[in-house]
């Protein structure tokens, strides 16, 4: 996540085994650059890492490649490496299509915010697209791909300015016009029906879009404050409806669909960085502890071919890490 708020905010290779322990998070090779704020997703059977951000010797690199993980061989293939159209990109909306379509909507390249839709359609194409009516609170924001439909709510313009998060939902269509004026147009849904954020966790299950925790803005101290506040979107009927809050205000927190009664919920910041994980059951509306994470971070988190894959993350102040395991997704539930 962006260094600077949580600076305001809170002061802010192992080898490989065979075959881990059942009940133990198995170390894969670690990522080629450490990288936090990234956006991952699945292409056929590899992990598609897109771009982030990292620190070396005090400074902050915004990065702009597109890696992918074999998930048979368990190596990096670097051979598929790409860059990103237009730079470097970070703190995207990650919405999964088929097992072969990623696309990332808005972002930023630590200048400027990007009211855009880049599309990886295959190991080796990629696109960007301009999007119209986007508002340009696009950084750290929630979404994605409910019943085809992409979704993008919250977020904030600059994370140097905590004032301007936002809570407006938009639905990205493709507008098939002549093809010279062919487009994505961003169309307003409902609002988020709680306090304007970011750095929320988001997950889709079935026909809602769910979203948890987050950053919220006090403006008579000038700080963010952490949420416990918790909803689910329903684009068909255009409705929020209110979830069980969280027991533990946290922004940061990363989720991540097991199954269609299953959101695991892990890591992110509360007090500081945790790996602390719990299940939220969608047909019960009750959260219960689950196994945590194989170490503290605001993390990646991807679901493939019966594992859940932990990657890379923010784990300090002015850090990333390298780090990348996996667990069957039967450990979790």
């Amino acid at each position: 996540m962006i260094t600077r708020v949580f600076k305001i905010g809170a002061a802010l290779v192992a080898p490989l085994t065979c075959a881990a322990n059942a009940a133990d998070w198995e170390p894969l090779p670690p990522l080629p650059e450490p990288n936090g704020g990234f956006a991952c997703g699945v292409q056929g059977h590899s992990i598609v890492v897109v771009g982030g951000t990292n620190w070396e010797g005090g400074k902050k690199n915004w990065l702009n490649f597109i890696r992918h993980f074999d998930t048979h061989t368990l190596k990096w293939r670097s051979e598929f490496d790409a860059k990103i159209p237009g730079g470097p990109l970070a703190y995207g909306v990650l919405c999964q299509g088929n097992d072969v379509e990623v696309t990332v909507l808005g972002g930023t390249d630590g200048e400027k915010s990007h009211p855009e839709s880049l599309l990886i359609d295959s190991i080796k194409t990629s696109q960007g697209w301009k999007i119209r009516g986007l508002t340009e609170r696009v950084v750290l924001s929630a979404g994605g791909q409910v019943s085809g439909r992409r979704l993008i709510v919250g977020g904030m313009k600059d994370a140097a300015n905590l004032s301007e998060i936002g809570k407006s939902m938009h639905e990205i269509v493709y507008i098939d016009k002549p093809r010279q004026d062919r487009h994505l147009q961003a169309v307003p849904l409902a609002d988020y029906p709680g306090k304007p954020f970011a750095v929320a966790a988001s997950a889709v299950v079935g026909d809602e879009l769910f979203v948890f925790g987050g950053m919220n803005y006090d403006a008579t101290t000038s700080t963010p404050v952490n949420s416990v506040e918790a909803y689910a979107f329903s684009p068909a009927k255009n409705t929020w409806r209110a979830l069980k809050s969280l027991a533990v205000a946290n922004r940061g927190i990363v989720a991540l669909a097991l199954d269609d009664q299953h959101i695991y919920l892990a890591g992110g910041y509360t007090t500081d960085f945790t790996a602390d994980a719990m299940i939220y059951d969608v047909k019960a509306d009750s959260y219960r502890k689950a196994k945590p994470l194989p170490y503290a971070a605001m993390v990646g988190l991807v679901k493939l071919d019966g594992f859940v894959y932990c990657l890379g993350g923010e784990d300090k102040q002015k850090s990333r890490t390298d780090k990348f395991f996996r667990i069957p997704v039967a450990e979790l539930k």
